[in-house]
């Protein structure tokens, strides 16, 4: 359980630091990741080559784009809920937002890499897809 933890809070850092060789690294080659923030025209996007689309993309339309106090939740089997504040501001605005962010990280306990990330709007959502139940 340790494992896919620690693999979460990687995925987490690396984004924070912008350490794309570190993305890369941490996800299977087939890796499938769905986002409610559509930055490259699709929500959906696939392996390494679309993890970079998607942070360049990101790079691209915000001036701020920061995730914070991130919160882990292990799931049943292979899901991490995480739930965090998500603090944007779009290219060229003057004011930014902030708003709570929950994703689950689905990590493949023998290659210890993400083969799945799908962030949801609702904590409970979030929550029931990784397969935890009564979370507040």
């Amino acid at each position: 359980m340790a494992e896919k933890m620690s693999i979460a809070a990687a995925v987490m850092e690396g984004f924070a630091a912008r350490d794309v060789d570190r993305l890369v690294a941490l996800c299977a080659p087939d890796a499938e990741f769905r986002t409610r923030v559509d930055v490259t025209g699709e929500p959906e996007f696939s392996g390494p080559e679309g993890v970079r689309a998607w942070l360049d993309a990101v790079d691209d339309k915000y001036d701020l784009y920061e995730v914070t106090d991130c919160d882990y939740q292990a799931g049943a089997g292979d899901a991490v809920a995480v739930s965090c504040t998500l603090r944007l501001r779009f290219a060229g605005d003057r004011y930014g937002m902030a708003r709570t962010a929950h994703w689950v990280f689905r990590v493949d306990d023998e290659s210890a890499l993400v083969t799945a990330f799908t962030s949801y709007r609702d904590r409970q959502d979030a929550l029931t897809a990784a397969g935890i139940s009564g979370g507040a």
